[in-house]
């Protein structure tokens, strides 16, 4: 099988209040805002169904000087986020922090809600490797914070 000639540019997500949403983002997982602007494209406002007369507001977000612009947050007023659904059939957002326990402790006071405590995990071989946990964002999208406990050239 050929390898896709390509590269992940970043994962998109609209959420109902860009305040809320930075403050998990920015202040509770780490992410830094690389801009901020009201913005506009006939692909973004297809595929998030902004609403008529509304422009949509575009925050990005990097992860680390590495991975620039690895998520973005959209918003725009009459945008509706069905957070229950959201909780049920989102897809996950892998994120790999190095501060799990951190995150963990924070996330108390951002009353974010907690799936899956810091849980170990073990490779095939049943030789712990990592651990994981899950919360969900303020919208109900599911946030997978996976620690690896070695590295994979040990």
């Amino acid at each position: 099988m050929a390898q896709a000639d390509l590269q992940l540019q970043r994962a998109t997500l609209t959420v109902s209040d860009m305040n809320r949403s930075l403050n998990f983002y920015r202040d509770l997982l780490g992410f830094t805002v690389s801009g901020d602007a009201r913005y506009d494209t006939p692909a973004l406002r297809a595929m998030f169904h902004i609403p008529a007369g509304t422009t949509p507001r575009l925050v990005l977000l990097d992860a680390s000087a590495d991975q620039p612009r690895a998520l973005a947050l959209v918003h725009a007023e009459g945008l509706t986020v069905d957070r229950e659904a959201n909780a049920r059939n989102a897809p996950a957002l892998v994120l790999n922090p190095t501060t799990l326990d951190q995150i963990m402790d924070r996330r108390v006071a951002a009353e974010t809600r907690v799936i899956v405590p810091p849980t170990p995990l073990n490779d095939f071989s049943g030789t712990p490797f990592g651990r994981e946990a899950m919360v969900l964002d303020p919208d109900g999208v599911r946030i997978v914070l996976f620690e690896l406990l070695v590295s994979p050239d040990e």
